[in-house]
């Protein structure tokens, strides 16, 4: 029995000497940090991990750190020592659950749920840039910091040119003797023992905006017909407004964007007008020493387009609703920010950038379960999150609206109804008044207040009055815009298209907008702006949509669907169609006949249509095609 103790002994002592080491060997591991990768089966934005230890306060502030992207949506992070829990998140309210972290070398897939081995195989060289891939610039130069990692040797050309060595990182001037309108490439080419990696990024060269817009940026004209920014040069007013869910301080004289009834993205969808209508109508401003004010308008015509689809009727209002809203400011004229922040993603991951600068924005939900937070950008015009962002913002809301008029086309249920994008830019549509309407309930439609201390925008009173502001308001669905004042083509370019989540809403739930036309102004107007000096203006009995303008005969090549004649297919060719059709621009030659993509002769919204199917890749249409 003492030589069976003894061995048990010497067995238990030899167990405890090798868990001695096992610990000894996992705390050196665990000091130098764990390394864990995340499947970003949900097509986070940005994957940010936030991490902690078991019991105790984390190291860093939420949503956490922005994991490093390493190819094929697998995004890693060094967990520092003494951290073993992590939540994976998107920045702004989608996360995992607490997770315990099982070691080192681990991968959780946001797909199934579960944590599994994982071996990343051979770690390549890796690149980034500090511009995104497809951003734009109004400057002569564009100064690009290029970056790659895990590289034993680098090297970078722009446009094709001859490759320039560098170590580590490089700052590229591009844009130089580059015409306004012409894309420049930069290829970056990264090697290792592993392989090569290579990457492009692409920048297009904008007009500033002084010879559109006054000089905040923008590089398209704000929208006419029933569409005003700024009417009759109205900039707001100085008046007294309390935040008390009644309408009556506001009037009409303090009106700075005009929109339309009826245009939200569900009724270009030929099944979709049973969902909430996102529509925004008509944006206010005023102010005193201490506090902005600022008040919108959202209309509701279910009952008169769709009286069948009883939802929308039924629980329209807004309010119960947690859908977030954003405001983007132009304070401070020295920053040229375009919504993006320092990850270079959007705020709320919202998909929305703007050519006009700004330099601050507010989001905030429409039930006011979230927000309103305050976000300010650094001198790189980028949005910073922060703290302390919670602000002592004001808002209420309620059935009433200062309108008389509430103009817009009749119908929904797209194509069924000849309801098209970009529909509303063209003046012999089917326009009515829907409060001439018996139909059509004013109490379905509805309004937001708002008060914002000025100190919360960086600005005072005085500096309102005699510098003015910039502003745009954009709604949304959940993250991408689907309504904004002033407004924005943007809003509409996807919207006759698939939604990936449930086929019959409109895709404008989840595309990216970048929004070109000029903020409204409140306070004081850009020195040389145009602010359009009509009001809304019923259509004509007459029908003066002929023209008797020929088209000049085109000569040398063009790729059918190049509107903008930049030698690619882009959104903004969409626009300059619906630009033509809308009298703001007049396409000929060459650009017309590349326009006219189903070859009738004329230029009409279906042309445009036509692109953006194009870019959805859902049809062709012959777009892309040189003769």
């Amino acid at each position: 029995m003492k030589k069976l103790s003894k061995r048990v002994l010497s067995l238990v002592l030899s167990i405890l000497i090798l868990a001695s080491l096992c610990t000894v060997m996992i705390t050196a591991n665990a000091a130098d940090g764990t390394t864990v990768y995340y499947r970003n089966s949900k097509n986070f934005g940005t994957v940010y991990a936030y991490y902690w230890p078991k019991g105790g306060e984390g190291p860093v502030k939420w949503p956490g750190t922005a994991m490093t992207a390493d190819g094929d949506n697998i995004y890693s992070i060094n967990v520092p020592a003494g951290n073993d829990m992590i939540i994976f998140n998107n920045g702004s309210g989608t996360q995992t659950d607490d997770l315990s972290i099982p070691g080192a070398g681990y991968l959780y897939d946001g797909a199934t749920d579960k944590w599994e081995e994982y071996n990343p195989g051979p770690k390549m060289p890796s690149i980034s840039a500090s511009k995104k891939d497809g951003a734009s610039f109004k400057s002569e130069t564009l100064e690009v910091t290029v970056t790659v990692t895990d590289a034993t040797s680098a090297s970078y050309s722009i446009d094709g040119g001859s490759n320039v060595s560098f170590t580590d990182s490089a700052v590229v001037t591009l844009g130089k003797n580059v015409a306004v309108g012409s894309t420049t490439t930069l290829s970056v080419t990264a090697t290792n023992e592993n392989g090569t990696t290579t990457k492009t990024f692409t920048y297009t060269k904008k007009e500033a905006g002084s010879s559109v817009s006054g000089g905040d940026g923008s590089t398209a004209p704000a929208l006419d017909g029933y569409f005003s920014t700024n009417p009759n040069g109205q900039v707001g007013k100085q008046a007294n407004i309390t935040i008390d869910g009644s309408i009556s301080d506001w009037d009409s004289s303090m009106l700075i964007a005009q929109g339309v009834a009826n245009d939200d993205p569900r009724v270009y969808r030929p099944n979709s007008m049973y969902e909430i209508a996102m529509d925004d109508y008509a944006l206010y401003a005023a102010w005193d020493n201490d506090n902005l004010y600022l008040m919108w308008e959202m209309a509701n015509v279910q009952d008169a387009v769709a009286p069948s689809d009883t939802y929308p009727i039924s629980q329209g209002n807004l309010w119960i609703n947690n859908m977030p809203i954003f405001l983007y400011f132009s304070v401070d004229p020295s920053i040229e920010g375009d919504g993006s922040t320092t990850t270079d993603a959007t705020v709320w991951n919202s998909g929305i950038t703007l050519d006009a600068n700004i330099d601050t924005v507010i989001a905030c939900s429409t039930n006011g379960s979230n927000g309103p937070f305050v976000y300010k950008a650094n001198d790189d015009g980028k949005i910073v999150y922060n703290d302390n962002r919670q602000s002592s913002i004001k808002m209420m809301w309620g059935n009433e609206v200062i309108s008389t008029e509430l103009w817009g086309i009749d119908e929904g249920y797209g194509h069924y109804n000849n309801r098209i994008p970009g529909d509303v830019l063209d003046e012999s549509s089917a326009w009515i008044d829907f409060y001439t309407d018996p139909e059509h309930s004013k109490g379905l439609d509805m309004f937001y207040e708002m008060s914002i201390p000025l100190d919360l925008l960086g600005t005072s009173a005085s500096e309102l009055t005699s510098n003015g502001i910039g502003l745009m308001k954009v709604s949304t669905f959940g993250t991408s815009g689907m309504n904004s004042l002033p407004a924005d083509p943007s809003m509409w370019d996807n919207a006759d298209l698939d939604y990936s989540g449930q086929e019959p809403n409109s895709r404008e739930k989840e595309d990216a907008d970048h929004i070109t036309v000029p903020l409204a102004r409140i306070g004081k107007a850009l020195e040389g702006g145009t602010t359009p000096d009509k009001p809304i203006i019923p259509p004509s009995s007459e029908d003066d949509s002929s023209s008797d303008e020929t088209p000049s005969t085109p000569t040398g090549s063009y790729i059918l669907g190049d509107a903008d004649g930049d030698g690619n297919i882009a959104i903004m060719d969409a626009t300059f169609v619906q630009r033509h059709c809308a009298s703001i621009s007049t396409l000929t030659g060459i650009r017309f006949t590349a326009a006219d993509v189903n070859k009738d002769g004329n230029i009409a919204i279906m042309d445009a249509t036509l692109i953006q199917r194009y870019l959805a890749g859902s049809t062709n249409n012959g777009v892309g095609e040189r003769y």
